[in-house]
């Protein structure tokens, strides 16, 4: 984008801010629905099979969603310049896709399905509008929700220890009340807490020792693909800095992970493969049955693997194949590929980083674990629209203010 078009884009976003309280205040009030999004996931109760519950997303509906539509609806040209960012006409694309797939799936509620598709476009579009170019509004974010996730990891800590799991794996609460989302979710603040630099020591000390907490956690949930996904991510965001410090410090993190890996190789081998070769198979299966049009969003499906009865292909590529047969399949993977492109263009920029960490982290981990992209708030989005709302915000030039921490 050129420097004519960003300052207008500026000049825009700046007589939203001034033209009225009514604006001001709904803008406040989408920053508080991104701040409810990713705390409530971490501590409300949540519904069978970890389903959001219902005060969850009717406190959503009041303080993001409405909100955001009520501010498209005020000025249309807010959608217009919207509808200019990287990425959102291909975003939008999958979405009527997915919406056009419930004409001929099964899904037993095709109005919370289609839902589900608004609702991603209103959480893109909130944060564009409320956050998309305020870097320091950002940094606030993360650091005060990166900070308060480790909190709420650290109650779970204490609580596993008090009463533990009876398989020994660590859960959190609500929606994370599950091993694996759990360890996507914290994974994912970790991530996003670590390239801030944080003024005053008491800071600095708050923050290091909330990501010692969040690793403590994702390492005591024993899911594989998340420790593996984490410590690739921490390695490229490390290597991120540049320098031969940055090369210094990849160096010790990958000596730390391979010395962890063999000291706790039998420890993470004990369920070995856990079935993923023959769900992988059986995925193939269903999708070839349907490889064009897919099932359809959200039509249940089941199949058989090592005498289990499953309900999903624990891999989100192929649960979209499934889903939404090869045109979701070639849509997500191209989005998903801008996105890290994005992320690596500004890998020197905080955010940027933060992007590629999370690109990395969701792209190993989304090949095992947390397989429903178009779905309702949950851990997943923490490692899939967060990013991707993230890069619209890197078509502005670099505030480096807040950037990597050493």
């Amino acid at each position: 984008m050129n420097d004519v078009q960003f300052k207008a884009d500026v000049s825009a976003i700046g007589s939203l801010a001034t033209q009225g309280p009514a604006t001001r205040w709904l803008l406040r009030l989408l920053v508080l629905g991104m701040v409810w999004l990713i705390l409530g996931m971490a501590v409300m109760p949540a519904g069978a099979s970890y389903n959001p519950g219902k005060i969850y997303q009717r406190v959503l509906v009041l303080i993001l969603y409405l909100p955001a539509l009520v501010l498209f609806i005020a000025r249309p040209s807010r959608g217009l310049d919207f509808w200019r960012r990287p990425l959102v006409p291909w975003v939008v694309l999958l979405l009527a896709w997915g919406l056009l797939t419930l004409a001929w799936g099964h899904t037993v509620r095709r109005a919370d399905e289609a839902g589900h598709n608004v609702s991603i476009l209103l959480f893109l579009f909130a944060w564009q509008q409320a956050l998309g170019r305020d870097e320091d509004l950002t940094r606030r974010l993360f650091v005060g929700c990166g900070l308060a996730m480790a909190l709420v990891a650290g109650v779970a800590i204490v609580q596993s220890l008090l009463a533990p799991q009876p398989d020994g794996r660590l859960i959190g609460f609500g929606v994370m009340g599950n091993s694996n989302l759990a360890a996507g979710g914290m994974g994912a603040a970790l991530l996003w807490l670590w390239p801030w630099r944080l003024d005053g020591k008491l800071w600095l000390a708050a923050k290091w020792l909330a990501i010692a907490t969040l690793a403590l956690f994702v390492l005591l949930t024993l899911g594989r693909s998340a420790l593996a996904a984490l410590f690739l991510a921490l390695v490229v965001m490390v290597l991120c800095q540049g320098g031969r410090r940055a090369w210094l410090y990849a160096g010790l993190l990958v000596g730390l992970g391979v010395i962890s890996a063999l000291v706790g190789a039998q420890m993470l081998m004990a369920r070995g493969w856990s079935l993923r070769p023959e769900i992988f198979a059986q995925s193939m299966h269903l999708f070839l049955e349907h490889p064009w049009r897919g099932l359809g969003e959200g039509t249940p499906f089941t199949f058989s693997a090592g005498g289990e009865v499953l309900t999903h292909a624990h891999n989100m590529y192929s649960q979209l194949a499934i889903e939404l047969g090869i045109p979701g399949l070639v849509l997500w993977t191209g989005i998903w590929l801008a996105v890290g492109w994005a992320g690596w263009r500004h890998r020197r920029e905080a955010l940027g980083t933060i992007i590629l960490g999370l690109w990395v982290f969701g792209t190993v981990l989304v090949q095992f674990d947390l397989p429903h992209l178009i779905d309702s708030p949950r851990p997943v989005w923490l490692i899939t629209w967060l990013p991707l709302a993230l890069s619209l915000s890197l078509d502005r030039p670099a505030d480096r203010s807040g950037a990597n921490a050493a």
